[in-house]
């Protein structure tokens, strides 16, 4: 364990009219030949073209429009024989799927062999062919991270590795302001716990060194994932009510960005490992199902987290006026819990389809993600499986 804290974020630019600013980052970078990995929602509905049309004649575009939404390692794997190795760069275009995609196929094409071969923290033997991104929802926060995560054998699974994180970002909010009220809710209800469970995560004075920077809460970390909490919270349910309110998407860019950063410099927990578990047996967006198991993971890490969710609890009452007078740590979990009623998300697994006796499969898919439960502030002991079958 070490006393030390790295730090580490990629540079960016955030803020209405940053995409203008794309051409200028490429070119300063010496980038020319360009893939452009984006999927076929964002090719159909006019983005893309928005995108490329200013890097057409002075940049060499090829453009992989099929990115599947929940990306499986042999998806990535077989448009490496298709592309081959030879551009500058990726340019990951999308939500969290696209951005993901383009770093895990950066991965292969620079150093060969399946996704397989590199699962886990810090198995990437070196540089990757360098990836921007243009993050066309506010969620996954993947344009901040050193992770690229997809579906392996049902279970959604991670490579992990500074290599990965991308050598820069545009976050325009103007990309956002089209997107279906159903897609701005799953894609913030993400962002939103990647600020809660990074801002709660286990103290990185107790997390064994690791070969990436998921290393525990810490001073860096917290500041911007309570500042992420704020502007999401601020800013989530109108932007889901009205996707035309700049200032809800200004907030909700910002939020997950700021909450991007923060996690991939602490970790996460108990809510993502079981979600991503949740994902691999049912079909259903991860912001859905990391809605499903909010209420038993943080209940797990109750315990452990009291002060921290009454902190969170007194920033909601700063905020938002109907919490006003509750500042305790079950009054954070009842207004995540209005939340997500509120917005239509599942409250628990079975509401998924899962029933009592899938409670053991479910706790095998978070057990191997190691990546996340290193950092969840509880250890997991044998009573885990208890507060799965008693939250299913």
């Amino acid at each position: 364990m070490s006393q030390l804290i790295a730090f580490s974020p990629s540079p960016s630019l955030l803020g209405f009219g940053a995409l203008s600013r794309l051409p200028e980052v490429l070119k300063e970078r010496g980038f020319r030949r360009i893939l452009v990995v984006t999927d076929p929602q964002i090719a159909s509905s006019g983005i893309l073209q928005k995108v490329i049309r200013p890097l057409k004649g002075t940049l060499d575009l090829e453009v992989l429009d099929t990115a599947p939404t929940e990306p499986r390692s042999g998806d990535v794997e077989k448009e490496k024989e298709r592309f081959g190795a030879h551009f500058d760069a990726l340019l990951g275009l999308g939500g969290g799927s696209a951005m993901d995609f383009a770093k895990a196929l950066s991965l292969v094409m620079a150093h060969g062999g399946s996704l397989r071969d590199y699962l886990g923290e810090g198995k990437v033997p070196g540089p990757t062919t360098p990836v921007v991104c243009v993050p066309t929802t506010s969620g996954t926060g993947s344009q901040s991270t050193q992770t690229t995560v997809f579906t392996l054998e049902g279970i959604k699974r991670g490579v992990s590795s500074e290599y990965l994180r991308p050598v820069f970002s545009i976050v325009d909010p103007e990309l956002t302001m089209e997107l279906p009220a159903v897609v701005t809710r799953n894609a913030g209800y993400d962002a939103l716990i990647h600020a809660v469970e990074s801002f709660v995560a286990c103290p990185y004075s107790r997390v064994p060194d690791r070969p990436i920077l998921y290393q525990g809460s810490n001073p860096f970390s917290r500041g911007l994932a309570l500042e992420a909490f704020r502007h999401i919270w601020r800013s989530y349910r109108w932007a889901v009510k009205d996707g035309q309110d700049r200032e809800a998407r200004l907030g909700m860019s910002v939020g997950s960005h700021l909450a991007g950063i923060a996690f991939s410099h602490s970790g996460l927990g108990l809510v993502h490992a079981l979600a991503s578990a949740l994902g691999g047996m049912v079909d259903a967006p991860h912001g859905v199902c990391l809605a499903a198991c909010t209420h038993m993971g943080l209940r797990y890490n109750f315990e452990a987290c009291k002060k921290d969710f009454s902190f969170l609890s007194a920033t909601v009452a700063e905020i938002d006026e109907t919490s006003r007078g509750r500042d305790s740590a079950e009054s954070f979990l009842v207004d995540l819990q209005r939340l997500i009623v509120e917005l239509g998300l599942p409250s628990k697994p079975s509401e998924l389809g899962l029933k009592k006796e899938d409670g053991k499969k479910l706790l095998d898919g978070v057990l191997i993600q190691t990546r996340r439960t290193k950092t969840n502030p509880r250890p997991l002991d044998h009573e885990l499986i208890s507060f799965i079958e008693d939250g299913l």
